[in-house]
């Protein structure tokens, strides 16, 4: 396990001693995230946590406030802190596998390994249905701060993530320059504007974005290498939308994709061809594309097999966006950074 620190191995250690001894004497329990800090990432551990190639990347360790809902519903809920690790990412409102001691409610734990068992089962079971790549898992993953985008026909996830820093943006998994400069500037559009796109806050947004980096990546590893501007200027809707949605708790709807550029106005400008991003949302199964009403005059290029296949919508600014791709309602448990 190179690369891991002493304190991460000793709490793996400790983590699956405990999970052993709960699986005998313990029960079954869902357990709903109120809240999560996540401690850090580990390369993959290899031998007995690295099941296949595609799901052994990274671990995250992390600390989660449960509320535990035992599988005998005869038994009553309660809250629990659990130190844990993770193959994905997890978010507030998100479930997970655990198990406790009945006696005991302070001894709760992850099964991580159930965890990624049902990852792998979906991403099958995905993959057997659809024919393609797993980043379809779009169809079957929502949490927020993720937005989907067409980049050199793949469907990409964009996904931001907000910590305390000093007003920063770092992407990473993107190997083209544009896509920076798209992020850093999609990102100070929406602290330029927040006044009119998030919710009122205490102390006031512009404080709370000098107080804070973003970062933004995808979500399943590095994207296709792609030319140049042309391929990647439509990200910045994405990013915009992403980043929209972890500071106000609305997810992306799971069935939309977005494309489109931000003009210092708010306006959205149109992609490079309507034709190829429809073509690519459509093949990894996305049910509504919203793209700049500056595309709206290339519909007729768009194949009558992708229309009947997925709804085009054109939107002639950020705010339109916003209504067109986030849900209403805020999600469960949602508690503001």
């Amino acid at each position: 396990m190179g690369g891991h620190s002493m304190e991460g191995e000793s709490m793996l250690f400790k983590h699956k001693h405990l999970l052993e001894e709960l699986r005998r004497n313990g029960r079954k329990a869902t357990g709903e995230i109120l809240s999560i800090t996540t401690l850090g990432a580990a390369s993959g551990l290899g031998g007995a946590f690295a099941p296949d190639e595609d799901l052994s990347h990274t671990w995250y360790d992390c600390r989660m406030v449960l509320r535990v809902v035992p599988e005998d519903r005869a038994e009553p809920p309660f809250e629990a802190t659990v130190l844990t690790r993770t193959h994905t990412q997890k978010f507030q409102g998100a479930h997970v596998p655990v198990w406790f001691d009945p006696a005991d409610h302070g001894k709760v734990v992850v099964d991580y390994e159930a965890d990624l068992e049902r990852i792998i089962t979906a991403t099958a079971e995905v993959k057997r249905l659809s024919g393609i790549s797993d980043r379809s898992r779009h169809r079957t993953e929502q949490r927020l701060g993720v937005a989907w985008t067409p980049v050199d026909d793949v469907l990409v996830p964009i996904e931001a993530a907000a910590r305390a820093g000093r007003g920063r943006v770092q992407v990473t998994d993107w190997p083209v320059d544009a896509v920076h400069e798209a992020a850093n500037e999609a990102v100070a559009f929406v602290r330029a504007h927040a006044a009119t796109l998030l919710p009122p806050r205490d102390g006031g947004w512009d404080a709370w974005f000098a107080g804070h980096d973003f970062r933004i990546f995808q979500s399943y590893g590095p994207v296709p290498a792609t030319e140049g501007a042309l391929d990647t200027a439509n990200v910045q809707v994405g990013v915009a939308l992403a980043v929209l949605s972890a500071l106000t708790g609305r997810m992306v709807r799971f069935e939309v994709s977005v494309a489109g550029v931000l003009a210092p106005s708010g306006e959205l400008l149109p992609v490079a061809s309507l034709r190829d991003v429809a073509h690519t949302a459509k093949q990894a199964f996305a049910q509504r594309l919203v793209a700049s009403v500056g595309n709206e005059h290339q519909l007729g290029q768009v194949s009558a097999k992708v229309k009947q296949n997925i709804e085009i919508i054109f939107a002639g600014s950020l705010g339109e966006a916003m209504r067109l791709a986030l849900t209403k309602h805020v999600t469960k448990g949602f508690q503001p950074i």
